[in-house]
Order: structure tokens, then sequence, then C-alpha cells
């Protein structure tokens, strides 16, 4: 399936979910800085699919207001280029204003996750070429519990740099279908492999339970819990050691962004939810993610952390 080509669907679809990326659990800075990353996603759905969609975007933008974005408006600004002159009323990459540092809970958090990370074994990568595999969302069918093939694969690859996230919801010529853009990062096949096909396949089998609602604004911190979990279960699980060598180092990413990432360390609600909401749903809590997901994820979980030396550790923070 191919995406649509009708001029009303691109609009309807870009200024639908630039709105949607308006809604967001914060204020004053961190609300700008969240709304204009979200509308930088946006704006690949709309190079990848036409004018008429930077429209539906130029629209809601525009009456928004925001002055500043950060650094997500670079991409932004960058992404809308492509399609002619940036129109006046976008916001420019000055910082939006000073953000409250992470809480204490939160910080706990990050300290009994990066404990019990420490506790499992990591030889580092292997020394000589690891073979790539053809196609890494199949191959990492085997961390995720509810893995989904209805994905559309697009090309990406003139948008080199210019992308964060790739799993979204665009106007196809039959209605919304789920798609992953390839070719927009550059990585280590390893990485590559379990980006992809770990957390990123995470996120479009997430969206294929959901619908649509989950990409933008709050819904946001419901899809990076489930992606998240599932990458600290495969982590539990693997007895690959390069597979575990990436997950250890993403799931040490993902707590440094939290107050030292160039981009998330001004939105800390959304880098927090890395680390307190995947634990949190592990732990038992539903964050909008569906029982039909949560329920496996959290029965491999147990499974893997019960009577296991390495996991004794637990991450899940004290209540």
């Amino acid at each position: 399936m191919t995406l649509t080509r009708d001029d009303s669907a691109m609009w309807a679809w870009a200024a639908g979910r630039a709105v949607a990326a308006r809604d967001v659990p914060a204020a004053g800075a961190e609300a700008a800085a969240w709304t204009v990353r979200g509308w930088a996603e946006i704006a690949l759905g709309c190079a990848l699919l036409g004018p008429a969609a930077f429209d539906g975007l130029d629209a809601v933008v525009q009456a928004t207001g925001v002055r500043h974005g950060g650094p997500a408006a670079e991409r932004l600004r960058a992404l809308r280029g492509r399609c002619g002159p940036v129109p006046r009323g976008y916001p420019d990459a000055a910082d939006p204003g000073p953000v409250g540092p992470p809480g204490e809970e939160t910080r706990e958090a990050c300290r009994r996750l990066a404990a019990w990370c420490a506790a499992i074994p990591d030889a580092g990568f292997p020394r000589g070429r690891v073979r790539p595999v053809r196609d890494p969302l199949r191959w990492g069918e085997r961390h995720r519990p509810a893995a989904t093939r209805d994905v559309t694969v697009v090309d990406g690859s003139r948008f080199a740099g210019l992308a964060w996230r790739t799993w979204m919801r665009l106007p196809g010529e039959r209605g919304l279908i789920t798609v992953v853009v390839d070719g927009t990062h550059r990585a280590p096949e390893p990485r590559r492999r379990v980006w992809r096909g770990v957390h990123d396949g995470a996120h479009l089998d997430h969206l294929a339970a959901c619908g649509d609602e989950i990409e933008f604004g709050r819904g946001l911190l419901a899809a990076e819990s489930y992606a998240m979990a599932v990458e600290l279960v495969a982590l539990a699980e693997t007895t690959d050691p390069v597979v575990r060598h990436v997950l250890k180092q993403g799931v040490g990413e993902r707590i440094d962004r939290i107050s030292g990432h160039p981009e998330l360390g001004g939105l800390p609600t959304l880098a927090a939810t890395y680390v307190t909401g995947a634990l949190a749903l592990l732990g038992g809590e539903v964050v909008g993610v569906p029982e039909e997901l949560a329920q496996p994820l959290r029965g491999r979980w147990v499974r893997a952390t019960a009577g296991a030396a390495r996991c004794r550790p637990s991450p899940v923070p004290a209540r």
C-alpha cells in the first residue's frame, strides 16, 4: 500500500497531528520545546507525503505562536525548508527558557535501574565484524511478545540527519497505515539491529494495538514506557553478549538523557518516562498500554528475573 496523494487527506493528517502535539503534560518552556519536538516529527511525515501536508502543519504552527523551540526547531525548520521557504511564525532554535530538574523519585528510579543493569555481566562487543541481518524487525520478534508484521517500510534516506523517531501512522490510499521510515539513521550493525528490531519494533506493536492516539503529546509517554519496558525484558532474557551489551548501553543512555541530553535535557517529563514509565509498567501499573500487550510482557519479566542471581537487584522502585 502506498501513501495517499489526496491533498485534503494530507492536510487533515498534518493539522490534526499538529494540534495533538500541543497536548503535553507540561507548562512553560518545557511545553514549548515538547510541542516543537512533536511538530518536527510531523514534519518528517509531511516531507514524505507532499506540500499539501505542510500546508496543514503551517496552519497550526502559525496559529499557535510558539516563538522559541530549542534544538528540535532546527529539525523542524530544515524539514519545512525542503518544501520551500519556511513561513513566518515558525519557532526558532533559541532556548525557550529554564526547566526544573527531575524530582527525587525520578533520580531514585534511575539509581535502582543503573544498579540492576550494572549487575548483569557485559563482555562488550566481540572482535571482528558482526554480520548484518536482512530484516531487523523480523529478527527482533523474539524479544517482542506482540510482534506485528503489518508495517509499510518507506525510504527516508534523503532525510538522513533530520529525523528522530521513524515510526508513525500516515494516510495511505485506503486509510491510515503503520509506517517505519528507513535510512534516516546510521549506526553500527549491532545497534541498528537492536534499535530497529527491539525498540522501534515495540513502538510499531504498540501503535498497531492502540491506533494513532499515542504518537504525539501526552500519548507519547505510554509509547516510550512500553518500548523501554520491552528493552528491559529483552535485557533480562537475552544470552547473546552483543545484544546484551547494546541494551545495557541503551539503558545508560536513557538515564543520561534526563539531565544531560542536548534536546531531551529540557524535556524532563518525557525523558524520565523512559525509566519511570517502563518500571511502572513492569511493576504492574497501567500507563496507557493495552492489557493484551502489558500482560504477556510482565509475564516474561517475572520469568526472566525470578531466581536469577544477575537479576536480583530489582529495578522496581520501592513504594
